[in-house]
């Protein structure tokens, strides 16, 4: 697997390249629009992330929320912001599948799934106790 990586880290240049090269024969001077369009909507979310990211996670801790989670969405989207800045259409690609990736559906409710004796599959689900936001007098 790590071979792989290393492989594919190697090949992207060229690739992006060849893939700059081919759409700009393709659609002309649109595609340099495009380019320079979505760079500057990576920039403009990474200073996004940067300036919300803590308010996020104080925000989430506040209501009782897991803080891992707030930093890896802020981290999903730093990094796709990151991939729009490098030049090319993989990168790109790359960023969308990160930046449309699903997160965890719901932070108060969780549901496990084990098998019982019997073999049949039971689904139970709990909350999380949240502390109260105002304290007792």
């Amino acid at each position: 697997m790590r071979k792989i990586i290393i492989i594919f880290l190697i090949l992207l240049p060229g690739l992006e390249l060849a893939g700059i090269i081919y759409f700009f024969n393709l659609y002309g001077w649109w595609f340099l629009f495009y380019l320079i369009s979505i760079a500057i909507l990576g920039w403009q979310l990474i200073k996004e992330e940067k300036a919300n990211a803590l308010s996020k996670l104080t925000g989430l801790m506040s209501k009782g929320g897991n803080p891992a989670e707030a930093i890896m969405g802020s981290a999903k989207n730093f990094l796709a912001g990151v991939l729009f800045l490098f030049p090319g259409v993989i990168t790109d690609i790359f960023g969308l599948l990160i930046l449309f990736q699903r997160g965890r559906a719901s932070n108060t409710k969780q549901e496990q799934t084990y098998k019982s004796r019997n073999g049949k599959t039971t689904a139970v689900s709990y909350t999380h106790l949240t502390l109260p936001t105002t304290p007792y007098v």
